[in-house]
Parts: structure tokens; sequence; C-alpha cells
């Protein structure tokens, strides 16, 4: 009897392993579909360009400024592995860095922390950042943020790097004699950064980083993952920067029902101003809980402080709605539901960088390569999703990049 029932558990065994790497293979496929109508367009010459840093032609280093919208820690990441790329291809010095992945994640480092690090650090020989050339939109305005960008093109700055769709917006708008190099922004091409991410960007000056049809994508995993009916997301301000456009297209392929609540941009300056804006956000996740939704998407710029997100989730939760991210996993850790992250940081990071180096070298910035197409990871909330009885197989947690356990995202 013993040898028998040995038999069995093996049998049992066997049955599962090969139960789980047919869900991989059958997972890992379905996020790795890109739609037809997006080509995938790869520079051909990663292995033959000579990436070697040189300093300008007088022997002073390159310099560049940054404007982001405002402090939206997902940019802090993205920015430090475009610092890394430029680190691997020797044109930041080795260890030169004045801050860490790790620090800046913990410490939750802004892109403007991390600039005004990157003043007093010595970079090396051939790139540096440009002393006060850091600037926020939602606390400056346009005009001002125009008059110094173009004040020091061509003298104390030779590149702008821009995050979002709303800076590269008002960067491309000022046609510096310089180039600029915009990435994360949803859709450059929709929002009118550049013409097109195949056939030059309309400007010699312009390049956007392109990921095609990213929430697009998400959402085709996510639908994957747990089929949903009638799908709610909340936008604060621009609908093309938050990728409605492209929630929308999926609504109709899929055939799920988008339940959308767009707001105006609101202050967030003072206490007053974010006390308001919370109490305000507050009644439309209940009012989006009470919708009848039973799967949720949090967009970008909704919620800025994320020791609230169990406070705002709640009515969600409450009613088993799951909560799903387009990008941040801290957020996962911190108590959304998940994230399928079609956004590879240090890949995407590398390819900035290299476009970077490829400008400082003397490739006009409108001619080349634009798209990205990432690789996919899966981040859970394990204690989430057990709260809400989110089918949690075991299949499908074998195949997740990180689980999160402990509480509420704690």
């Amino acid at each position: 009897m013993k040898g028998k029932g040995r038999i069995i558990n093996l049998i049992s065994l066997i049955c599962v392993l090969i139960a789980v790497t047919l869900y991989s293979l059958w997972l890992i496929n379905r996020l790795n579909e890109v739609d037809e109508e997006y080509d995938t367009f790869v520079s051909k010459d990663q292995d033959i360009f000579d990436y070697s840093p040189h300093t300008k032609a007088d022997g002073s280093k390159y310099s560049f400024a940054y404007v982001d919208y405002d402090e939206y820690m997902p940019a802090s990441s993205q920015f430090y592995y475009i610092l890394v790329g430029l680190e691997e291809r020797g044109w930041i010095k080795k260890d030169s860095l004045p801050f860490t992945i790790e620090e800046i994640e913990q410490q939750e480092m802004s892109t403007k922390m991390m600039y005004s690090a990157l003043e007093k650090a010595d970079l090396g020989d051939y790139i540096k950042v440009c002393p006060g050339g850091f600037h926020y939109l939602y606390n400056e305005k346009e005009e001002d943020i125009a008059a110094d960008l173009k004040s020091k093109a061509g003298s104390e700055i030779d590149m702008v790097i821009t995050f979002g769709t709303s800076a590269g917006i008002l960067v491309k708008d000022m046609n510096l004699p310089i180039p600029m190099v915009d990435f994360s922004a949803t859709d450059p091409v929709a929002s009118g950064i550049i013409v097109s991410s195949t056939e030059g960007s309309g400007n010699p000056n312009v390049w956007a980083q392109v990921e095609p049809s990213l929430p697009l994508r998400q959402l085709k995993y996510y639908y994957s993952v747990s089929p949903f009916k009638k799908l709610g997301v909340i936008v604060h301000g621009d609908e093309i920067s938050a990728g409605i456009p492209d929630v929308e297209l999926c609504s109709e392929l899929i055939g799920f029902e988008l339940v959308k609540d767009v707001y105006p941009v609101q202050p967030r300056e003072t206490e007053e101003d974010i006390k308001a804006y919370n109490a305000m956000l507050m009644e439309r996740f209940e009012a989006m809980a009470d919708s009848g939704i039973d799967a949720f998407l949090l967009a970008g710029d909704v919620i800025s402080d994320s020791s609230l997100l169990m406070t705002f989730f709640e009515p969600l939760y409450s009613r088993k709605i799951p909560v799903y991210m387009i990008d941040d996993a801290s957020y996962v850790k911190k108590g959304a539901t998940m994230l399928i992250s079609a956004y590879d940081n240090k890949n995407v990071g590398r390819f900035v960088a290299d476009t970077i180096v490829k400008i400082f070298k003397g490739n006009e910035a409108g001619k080349l390569p634009c798209i990205y197409t990432s690789s996919p990871s899966i981040y859970y909330n394990y204690d989430i999703g057990k709260m809400i009885d989110y089918p949690s197989r075991f299949e499908f947690l074998a195949v997740c990049d990180e689980i999160y356990t402990g509480g509420s995202g704690s």
C-alpha cells in the first residue's frame, strides 16, 4: 500500500508540474502578444554602432536639462535606468551616480531630488547636468520654463530630457535649436509630440520613446487572467496622457463596458489644496464602486500619496473589485491588486540612453528609431487577492515575477 501511495503521489506531482508548465507557456504567449496593427521597429545597428564616449569639440562636457510634470515616483526609477545605460556605455563614470535604485525607492526620491544630487556629483569627463536646469510643470509657469530653456539652449544646455506627455508637448512646441528626448509619454504620436514612430518624428530635433499601445496590451493581459464585464477608470486631467483612447479601443475589441470619470487638473500645492483634493477623490472612488464595475484600472497621477491607497481602495475592495495598475509596482506592494507591467525600466532605460549617445555623436534625433517593445512582468499582492477572492491559482502564482504578502500590502 505504501508503494502504491508513493506512485500516486508521484503521478500527482508530475500532473501538477505539467499543468504549471502548460499554463506558464500559455500565459507567456498571451503576455508577449502585440496587436497586428503595430509594427515593431527595432534599430539594426545595435551591435555595430560606436558608442564610445567623447567630449565636445572644445573639450567640454555635454550638458542636459530635465523637464517633468510633477513628483511622480515611476519617473524616478525610469530616469535612474537611463543614467545606468549611460554609465554602461562609458558616458558616465562608473560608480559615480550619487544614489542607488534601492535608495530612490526607499526614500521616495523625486526626479527633482535626483537632479539636485547630480548637480553636485562628478559624473566624469563627458556628461553633466545643467545647474538650475530642472523644471516641474505643475508649479512653474510655462512661459518661465520656456524663457529659461531658450536662454540656455546651445550655450549651457546641449539637450533637454522630458518625462511624459505634458512635458514632451511643452518642450516640443518651444522649437529649441537643440535636441529633446522624451520618454514614457503614453502615446507620443496621438498627443502630437512626434508625427510618426516609424517614418521620422517630423522635427529633426525631437525624439520620443514609443511603447506600442501599452494600455491596450496591458488590458488584454488583465482580461486573460480574470475576465471582467465592466471596467472603471478615474482620470485626472488629459485622457490622452492617461492612455484612455487605447482603453476605449480595448473595450470595443474585447467587449467589456468602460465606466469613465474624468475631472480637470486640480491644484495640490498647499495643505488645503491636498485636503480638498483627497476629499473630492474619495467621493469619486465611492461613486465608482457603486457604479456596478467588476474591475478598476488606476490611471497615473490620480493618487499622489501612496500611504492613502487603502483608504481610496476600500470602497472597491469591500465589493470584491480588483484594482489593476498601469505602472508602478510599489503601489501593488502597498495595496493595489496587480500590475502586469509591459514597461521594462532597465531595458527601456538602455534604449533611451543609446538614443542620447547617438544624438551626441551627431545623429539627427528626428530620424532615430522610436519603438521599444518591452517584455512583461507580473506583480501581485497575494493578501489583497485573498481578501477579495481573486482567482489566485497555483499556476498563476508560479509565473508571477513578484508576489507581495503581509496584511494590506505592507
